[in-house]
């Protein structure tokens, strides 16, 4: 079964759905994040695989929307249905966004040593 069929179609939370929208996704899953029982999306989030392992390529909360959990919840979302099949998990963050870097370490990853995709940084949290 591909990495593809094996991540669901929606995901939701409390306060967050992630409903599934591959569009312009290449080679990733995408989700459209939207508040519980909004109509217009809030974010959108892509998870790819390398070597079996998922990247969370994108988890970006439209600026208006940000500062009341709709990332933390999304990301915690994502992490909590990863885990059902893989260890690890893995993220990036861009070199000129150090609140991303913030993100991803308070949501319990740790830097990778080397560079990660275009100059920024990587990290890896165990999910099991």
């Amino acid at each position: 079964m591909s990495a593809r069929g094996t991540l669901p179609r929606r995901i939701a939370g409390e306060r967050v759905t992630l409903r599934r929208d591959d569009s312009g996704a290449g080679d990733a899953i995408a989700w459209a994040i939207h508040r519980k029982g909004g109509r217009e999306a809030i974010g959108r989030a892509a998870v790819a695989f390398a070597d079996g392992v998922p990247v969370v390529e994108r988890l970006c909360i439209d600026e208006a929307a940000r500062g009341y959990g709709a990332g933390s919840e999304a990301a915690a979302l994502l992490l909590e249905t990863l885990a059902r099949r893989h260890a690890v998990a893995r993220a990036w963050a861009p070199p000129d966004l150090g609140l991303a870097v913030y993100f991803w370490i308070r949501m319990g990853f740790r830097p990778l040593a080397g560079e990660g995709p275009n100059g920024g940084l990587r990290f890896e949290q165990a999910l099991r």
